[in-house]
Order: C-alpha cells, then sequence, then structure tokens
C-alpha cells in the first residue's frame, strides 16, 4: 500500500517537473510578451533621457556648446518689419537634424587654445575674438575637431537664424524695438565703440547669447540650389568667395542686427568687428 502510495506521488511530480507542448507554448509566449514590455519601457526611458533645447556641454578648450533641436521655423522677416530688406523673404524651413552651437562667440582665450595666435585688435581672453577671415574660422573648426575627434564647422545660415530666435517671430528674440535689442545685445548705441566680454547680455529661449551684435559671425555658405541643406557634405561645397555673416555687431545699427538680417563680404575680408561660432554635429 505504501509502495502504490509513493508510485502515484511519483507520477504526480513527474508531471509537474514536465509540462507538455501546451503549457511550453503558454510559457514561450508568456516571455515573449515580456520582452515586449521590456522593450517598450527601455523606449520610455530612452525618449525621457534625449537632449533637452539648451542643454550644455563643455569641450576641451572650455567653450559651452548648446542642443538646438530640430525643427521647422519661418525664416526671413514680414514686410511690416522696420529696416527689412528684400534678400528676407519670409520661407518655411525644417532643420532635420539636431546639433551643439557655441553658447557665445567663440572667445579669444579659446582661439588662441587651437590656434595659438590672437589676431584681434581688442585684446581680452573672454573678448570674441575678431579681425579673422571666413577661411581662419573654418580652419579653427578643422583643427578643434581634429583634437576632439568630432565634426566642427560654421553654421549654415538658416541654422544660425533658426538659433537665433528660438522658437521667436520678432525682429530680436528679446522682441522688437530698440529696447528690445538692448537688453539682447551690443549695438552702435550702447556699446561704447568696441566688444564687449561674451555671455553679459541676456540669453535667448536655447540660452545663446550675443546673437544679437558684439561681433558679426561667418557663416557657411552653401550653392544657391543648396542654400538650406544641412548635411556636412555641403558644407564643403565652398564655390563662392562671397561669405555671409550674420547677427550685427557693436558697429552697426539696430536694423542689422535683427534676426533675420543678413550680410556679406569676401571670405578674405578682416575686421574688428567679425568673428563666429561653431557648430559640434551630433555623433
Amino acid at each position: 500500500m505504501n509502495c502504490a502510495a509513493n508510485r502515484a506521488h511519483d507520477g504526480m511530480r513527474n508531471q509537474l517537473s514536465s509540462p507538455d507542448a501546451t503549457t511550453f507554448r503558454f510559457l514561450w509566449r508568456s516571455r515573449a510578451w515580456l520582452i515586449c514590455i521590456l522593450g517598450a519601457a527601455l523606449c520610455v526611458v530612452g525618449q525621457a533621457a534625449e537632449m533637452k533645447p539648451g542643454e550644455v556641454v563643455t569641450n576641451s578648450v572650455g567653450m559651452k556648446l548648446a542642443w538646438i533641436p530640430a525643427g521647422s521655423f519661418t525664416m526671413g522677416s514680414p514686410k511690416s518689419e522696420p529696416f527689412r530688406i528684400t534678400n528676407e523673404t519670409q520661407t518655411r524651413e525644417t532643420v532635420a537634424k539636431g546639433f551643439w552651437l557655441g553658447v557665445t562667440e567663440v572667445t579669444q582665450k579659446q582661439w588662441r587654445e587651437v590656434m595659438g595666435t590672437n589676431p584681434s585688435f581688442f585684446k581680452g581672453d573672454e573678448l570674441p575674438v575678431e579681425h579673422i577671415a571666413w577661411h581662419d574660422a573654418a580652419e579653427f573648426c578643422r583643427r578643434l575637431g581634429d583634437k576632439e575627434k568630432k565634426r566642427y564647422r560654421l553654421p549654415t545660415g538658416v541654422e544660425r537664424e533658426y538659433a537665433c530666435r528660438a522658437g521667436t517671430a520678432t525682429a530680436y528674440h528679446t522682441g522688437d524695438g530698440e529696447g528690445a535689442l538692448r537688453k539682447a545685445g551690443w549695438f552702435n548705441k550702447n556699446s561704447g565703440n568696441k566688444t564687449h566680454p561674451v555671455g553679459l547680455k541676456q540669453p535667448n529661449a536655447w540660452g545663446l547669447y550675443d546673437m544679437h551684435g558684439n561681433v558679426s559671425e561667418w557663416i557657411a555658405q552653401r550653392p544657391a540650389k543648396d542654400l538650406y541643406r544641412t548635411e556636412s557634405k555641403l558644407v564643403n561645397l565652398e564655390i563662392k568667395d562671397g561669405r555671409d555673416h550674420r547677427g550685427g555687431s557693436w558697429g552697426l545699427p539696430a536694423g542689422d542686427c535683427r534676426s533675420a538680417s543678413r550680410h556679406r563680404n569676401n571670405g578674405k575680408y578682416r575686421y574688428f568687428d567679425l568673428g563666429f561660432r561653431v557648430v559640434c554635429e551630433k555623433e
């Protein structure tokens, strides 16, 4: 009797420890669902960890770079905007990929760290570097990129205006009129005819300083048909001597410091109100 009971108990244990095909399929499907759930959770965590507009990193030469997200905006100015000129026709543009942009213009200290010289007329570590040609700025980007093993370059016109506006549609990121510009930048009525240390005025919504005034900033120039595209390979298609610069400067009137204002000079041109800031592409 005891032997029969033991055999029955062993049979039940074998059934429990050896699931049939139906049970096996159920467990496998449950495992698959668990993997899906975990994957979805990881996606949510990843999205939460994505960079926020204006998030800042610092590179090896002490340069702070703010994250500029992908997005669309209206480039140019409305016909009603004071000081508007004809090359500011409004168009709807898209920045397809986010990028890092210098929080400030490149300073003399940063330039010296990379280039070993200081060509500026006004001297000071925290003053923006100036009196540089377009080709000088491009060479700085190349050397900094080699130093950090990353892709540095000048911003395109679309990228620069998009970052300057940071979601605004007014003449300056602080609003309209000279009073708004005085909050945001140095121009001919408040500069004292000189550059000023970077980062003293009110930043825009993405944490960028001196997007209006102080020094005008060289930008990447493109063939006309590719003017609004941002792939790196097109940045290298520099086939014209004329180079654009944006933002206005300490020596220019308010109208030339607007978000939409555009200027052009020969790439060899150097002046003591002309500098730049850099883009670092996302890896």
